[in-house]
């Protein structure tokens, strides 16, 4: 289940043509969103009213980010590149993934509560000194 709903990001971003698409991103979105909980160890189980908005705020802000742009209405769906000729009409456009993959951003990290620098040490193979 995803942390945002359709409503939630329509009511931030405006409507979308596809619903269904942005509800795989919502879903995708959450996927790696507790990924990242729950290799850190943090529960999301049962969140508190404030962990559940910061929840939803971080699903639906990567979702924009990944969701194709319905302003560009000239270009198609899923184009990374487009570039068009005036002089004997020439249009090539270049098509990727119809939507990109989820990545979460330090500030989503510190949303979250699970932002901040790891300290580590990892001894280096070879001979003693």
């Amino acid at each position: 289940m995803a942390f945002a709903s359709v409503e939630d990001y329509t009511n931030r971003y405006g409507s979308v043509a596809d619903e269904g698409m942005l509800l795989e991103c919502l879903d995708d979105c959450s996927a790696l969103m507790e990924s990242e909980m729950d290799r850190r160890g943090v529960s999301y189980a049962n969140p508190s009213y404030a962990m559940a908005d910061r929840l939803m705020r971080v699903c639906r802000s990567m979702a924009y980010r990944i969701m194709p742009k319905q302003d560009a209405t000239d270009v198609p769906v899923g184009a990374t590149q487009m570039s068009v000729t005036a002089g004997s009409y020439t249009q090539s456009v270049t098509f990727g993934a119809t939507y990109g993959t989820p990545k979460m951003l330090e500030s989503d990290y510190r949303m979250l509560g699970i932002g901040g620098a790891r300290i580590g040490f990892g001894a280096m193979a070879g001979k003693d000194a």
